[in-house]
């Protein structure tokens, strides 16, 4: 124990005396991983006027290794003179390792403390945009390091495109932007790199925290929302994408209690941000509550298959769109005439409007045609009958067909007259006197 304290003590004078070497170093990379290896450059410099002998240089240190750990019979050093030498560094134990470095001369011993810092944190990860639930997330990466990185490539361990990154030299930041689909809780990645001369191969993770989605909205509007029977209204269906990502093969599907004039319709694709307007027309075919559903159903960028619903209640009155009004049935002779109105109560116009009326084997028809939003339209029919059925049919721009009947009762006057006695009177008389004008002619002819 006094032996080693005695030679510390002489060390320490050795080199207290000896002033003639200069050492200087520098490390590079100046951070490395655990285990990753730096170049450290040492460089002697002779400030004396007359040479120096270089007998050894060694490293002491319990926590980094030197390659080489020592290096013999160096040699002299001419006045003014550099030496230069370059070992490497590494060490498992994470913080600042310290090292000391002796430099033997004919002048005395030079020692030199060397500094290694590891960090296992970098590179550094972390995601500088929000992931939306239930989503195709344009997700942005961060990848930072306190040190320049060589070849750097950044591989996604889950689904995602593209997978694979390379950036190349990495000092400070760098941003990756890439899509995913998964509900992960955190994201994965296998980094690759040079550190140095050392090449590693390390996986971080990053924990995402999800915000609930907006998706799409879709909104259904009528033109009206009190309908008569038969009558056509315009359906509005508004799609809005509130997504971060485009959606495709978005189809609507209507289902509901009456007609419409298409029932399933199609958009390839809507954008972020995007609004389509698709038109329908609807047609109640009865009385009290419409319920009419649409089905939006559509898909993300990796073919995952979403579904919306949007719901509309419409109410119908107990009445037809078209009403048969001031039906008369005058009196003739032979025949039955069948008069009256047509009258349109809707917003919209009906077509192929045609009123008929039947009794017995006959028929009538009274082709009317288009009658416009609120208007009226008159006919005549005749029929050899003193009942009839008198049946009206539209179209409408649903393409639904209606039609509504009536039941009317008359007489037929040519069937029902009374005989006069006049005429049989006058047919008396003339014979009478046809019977006197014969008889007199008869007399004079004999008494000639």
């Amino acid at each position: 124990m006094r032996f080693n304290i005695l030679l510390v003590i002489l060390l320490v004078l050795l080199i207290a005396e000896a002033s003639a070497l200069t050492i200087s170093y520098e490390i590079s990379p100046e951070i490395v991983l655990p285990n990753g290896y730096a170049d450290c450059v040492i460089t002697l410099k002779n400030t004396e006027s007359k040479a120096i002998e270089i007998n050894s240089i060694a490293f002491y240190s319990n926590t980094i290794k030197f390659e080489p750990a020592s290096i013999l019979s160096i040699g002299n050093l001419s006045p003014e003179g550099v030496y230069t030498l370059k070992v490497s560094m590494t060490s498992s134990v994470v913080g600042r390792q310290n090292a000391e470095m002796i430099v033997s001369t004919s002048e005395g011993s030079f020692s030199q403390i060397l500094e290694l810092l590891v960090d296992d944190r970098f590179p550094e990860i972390s995601l500088s945009s929000p992931i939306y639930k239930g989503e195709v997330n344009y997700a942005k990466l961060l990848i930072s390091s306190p040190v320049e990185l060589r070849n750097v490539q950044v591989e996604a361990l889950f689904n995602a495109v593209p997978k694979t990154f390379f950036i190349g030299d990495l000092s400070g930041m760098a941003e990756l932007q890439f899509r995913i689909s998964e509900e992960l809780d955190s994201l994965k990645f296998r980094i690759s790199f040079y550190n140095g001369k050392s090449y590693h191969t390390i996986e971080k993770a990053v924990r995402v925290d999800y915000l609930p989605s907006k998706g799409l909205t879709a909104n259904l509007n009528p033109s009206k929302d009190v309908l008569y029977i038969g009558e056509a209204v315009n359906l509005t269906l508004e799609i809005t994408n509130l997504r971060n990502d485009e959606v495709y093969s978005v189809e609507v599907q209507l289902s509901g209690n009456g007609k419409f004039s298409q029932s399933v319709a199609r958009i390839d694709k809507i954008l972020a941000g995007e609004k389509k307007t698709l038109n329908f027309i609807f047609s109640p075919r009865e009385s009290g509550i419409a319920q009419i559903s649409a089905k939006v159903s559509y898909k993300d960028f990796f073919g995952n298959l979403h579904e919306n619903y949007e719901n509309l209640t419409l109410s119908v009155l107990d009445s037809y769109v078209l009403q048969l009004v001031n039906l008369q049935m005058p009196q003739s002779i032979g025949k039955t005439k069948i008069s009256g109105e047509v009258i349109n109560y809707g917003h919209r116009s009906v077509l192929n409007t045609k009123v008929s009326a039947f009794c017995d084997e006959a028929r009538a028809d009274y082709y009317i045609g288009e009658i416009d939003a609120n208007d009226y339209e008159t006919f005549d029919l005749e029929l050899s009958c003193s009942e009839a059925t008198v049946t009206l049919t539209w179209w409408n721009d649903a393409g639904d067909s209606f039609s509504i009947s009536e039941k009317l009762e008359g007489y037929r006057v040519e069937e029902q007259r009374e005989v006069s006695s006049l005429p049989l009177y006058i047919g008396t008389i003339a014979s009478i006197a046809v019977i006197a004008f014969v008889a007199y002619v008869i007399y004079r002819a004999r008494k000639k």
